[in-house]
């Protein structure tokens, strides 16, 4: 839009330089009749008029359109960039799953299930990710009495840590742990290998440097995002799955969701790493999340859409501005076609906002001559009229929009 406003204020200051260029040698050869008339004419027929009716009005009707299905358009222009995008990005949890996580395995090591479950719950109490609030709303269910916790910290996609009775406890992915030289031992190491490969989400619970125990969790696959994904395919669009889950976890999801391009053991910074991959490659890519850990990718996106009901909040937006909010993930499809359509439209305003100027400008600099070669001047009033003419058909054009 930034570039759009520039450009057209160049056209009106080279408009206004040439009428006024053009009507001041007038002035000083025919006198001022002369000079008002074809100075008037000019500036009319050169006007960028019929260029600024090009787009503005089609993105509005374009809006109103995705409005009614429920989207939310925050930066219209990206419906240009969304017709040329060729790989969707998504995350494997809440968008290719159902976003309903339970606790399904409880895995102590020298303590009981209980004590692991209150463990953790304590050091969750004041997550804001959904598997946090899942393991502290099943300790909660079981009335569990959960202890105090302090130092709280959370670092996205990797896990919380929290301080209980002087003792620091972690609560995180696998690998997150592994980085920090917690002793896993061979025991739960091959838990944490089964559970994977049943797609379950595993989280490590320490205290100090020693795993004490696993909390598997499940999160149902969604048959609406098979159908997506399926959509997507036959659009021609290339799917990259971008997730923080395991290695371990890929040939599982490849096959359930008939994926080739599945990037595992992922930061909210690997994500974002993945997307300027796939660009610098000359791809067009449009990331779709739905919480805090898909932020860095989505502001790396060439268009970004956000799923409305996730767990990403508007203040943690820091004033970032993300393209579209979808209700659904089906619903994308839907911005996709009708952004196609407001490209060809506006292709073809641009091309009649081209058309005036070659009708327009070339009668109304011929009449600034001592003997045009037409049998009849080349009035302002006529230059008014062929703009109208081509801002009628400009407009007409982009109700195809509707």
């Amino acid at each position: 839009m930034v570039f759009m406003m520039k450009r057209i204020i160049l056209l009106l200051l080279l408009d206004v330089a040439i009428s006024c260029t053009v009507a001041g040698w007038l002035y000083f050869t025919r006198g001022v009749d002369a000079a008002f008339m074809t100075g008037l004419s000019i500036f009319v027929a050169f006007s960028p008029i019929c260029l600024v009716l090009a787009s503005p009005f089609t993105l509005y009707l374009a809006g109103r359109k995705l409005a009614e299905l429920g989207v939310t358009v925050n930066n219209p222009d990206a419906l240009k960039i969304l017709a040329d995008v060729n790989v969707v990005a998504l995350p494997y949890n809440r968008v290719l799953t159902n976003g309903e996580y339970y606790v399904t395995d409880l895995v102590p090591s020298a303590l009981s299930q209980a004590q692991l479950l209150t463990m953790a719950a304590s050091a969750e109490r004041d997550a804001e990710n959904v598997i946090g609030r899942t393991i502290y709303d099943t300790a909660v269910s079981r009335a569990l009495r959960l202890q105090k916790a302090s130092d709280f910290r959370e670092f996205n996609g990797r896990g919380v840590e929290a301080t209980i009775e002087r003792t620091t406890v972690r609560v995180g992915s696998p690998m997150w742990l592994k980085n920090l030289d917690v002793s896993i031992g061979a025991n739960l190491r091959t838990r944490i290998d089964q559970l994977l490969v049943k797609g379950k989400t595993v989280l490590v619970v320490a205290t100090g440097r020693i795993a004490r125990g696993l909390i598997a969790l499940k999160d149902d696959t969604s048959d609406a995002a098979k159908k997506f994904l399926g959509e997507l395919t036959r659009n021609k669009l290339e799917t990259l799955l971008l997730t923080s889950q395991p290695k371990k976890m890929a040939n599982r999801i490849a096959k359930e969701f008939q994926l080739d391009n599945i990037r595992t053991d992922l930061t909210p910074e690997g994500k974002a790493r993945e997307v300027q991959i796939f660009r610098a490659k000359g791809n067009i890519v449009a990331v779709i999340g739905t919480d805090k850990n898909d932020l860095s990718a989505l502001i790396n996106a060439d268009v970004s859409f956000m799923l409305t009901g996730g767990s990403l909040k508007s203040e943690e937006l820091n004033n970032i501005t993300l393209d579209f909010e979808l209700p659904t993930l089906e619903s994308f499809l839907s911005v996709r076609e009708i952004a196609r359509k407001v490209v060809n439209v506006l292709k073809l305003n641009r091309r009649l906002a081209l058309a005036s100027w070659i009708v327009l400008v070339p009668p109304a600099l011929l009449t600034a001559l001592e003997n045009p070669p037409m049998p009849i001047p080349f009035h302002p009033l006529m230059a008014v009229a062929g703009v109208m003419i081509f801002s009628a058909l400009i407009l007409a054009n982009s109700l195809r929009t509707k």
